[in-house]
C-alpha cells in the first residue's frame, strides 16, 4: 500500500477556529470507535489495534500540529477562509499505516466540537495518487465525529479537486528546485 492522502473541510466561525487551533491535541483514547474502524480495514498484524497506537499523544496545540504538517511538504496546505467560515487542510502524501493515521485522526476529530452544528464538515483519507478504497471517512457535525462509509459525491469531488491542486502546487515547487515530480 502506498501513502494515502488526507483532506478535511470544517465549517467553523472565526472564534471557534481560533479555539480549535489553540486547543491541545486530543488523545486517541478520547474516542471509543477505533477498533470498529480498524476491523473494517485490511491491516497487517494482529486483529486488535495496538495499545501503543492508542497511547501516543503529541504535547502541542492542534494549530502547532497542523503547522508542522504544512511546513513538512509543498504537498500539504492549511487555509481558513474567515468570510466563509471554512477551514481546509490537505496532505497529499499522508501515510499508508493505520496506526499513523490514527495519530492525526484523533486531533482532527476534536474539530467536531467546534464545527457548525448543521454543517456537512468531513474528513477523508483516500489513496488519491494511487487509487483504491477509502481508508477513513468521518462526518464532523452535531458536536461529534462519526466514521461513515464514504464521502458524498459532492464531498468526494471537493476532496479530489483540492488534492489535484496540491499535486500541481507540489509539482511546481519541485520544478522550482530543479527536481522532477511525477
Amino acid at each position: 500500500m502506498e501513502a494515502s492522502s488526507l483532506y478535511i473541510r470544517c465549517n467553523l466561525n472565526p472564534a471557534a477556529y481560533q479555539a480549535a487551533m489553540s486547543a491541545p491535541v486530543a488523545n486517541p483514547r478520547q474516542f471509543d470507535d477505533w477498533q470498529c474502524w480498524y476491523d473494517s480495514k485490511d491491516a497487517y498484524g494482529p486483529g486488535e489495534l495496538p495499545a501503543e497506537d492508542l497511547d501516543r499523544t503529541a504535547s502541542c496545540s492542534l494549530g502547532d500540529l497542523i503547522e508542522g504538517w504544512v511546513e513538512f511538504s509543498a504537498g500539504n496546505s492549511s487555509h481558513y477562509d474567515e468570510q466563509a467560515g471554512v477551514w481546509t487542510f490537505a496532505v497529499l502524501e499522508f501515510t499508508d499505516n493505520y496506526g499513523e493515521m490514527l495519530q492525526l485522526l484523533a486531533p482532527l476529530r476534536q474539530l467536531a466540537h467546534y464545527a457548525e452544528v448543521d454543517s456537512d464538515s468531513f474528513l477523508v483519507i483516500l489513496p488519491y495518487i494511487w487509487g483504491g478504497d477509502i481508508n477513513a471517512c468521518l462526518s464532523l457535525g452535531q458536536g461529534r465525529s462519526v466514521f461513515i462509509d464514504g464521502p458524498s459525491e459532492a464531498q468526494r469531488a471537493e476532496a479530489d479537486a483540492a488534492l489535484e491542486q496540491q499535486w500541481d502546487r507540489a509539482a511546481s515547487a519541485y520544478e522550482q528546485e530543479g527536481l522532477k515530480f511525477d
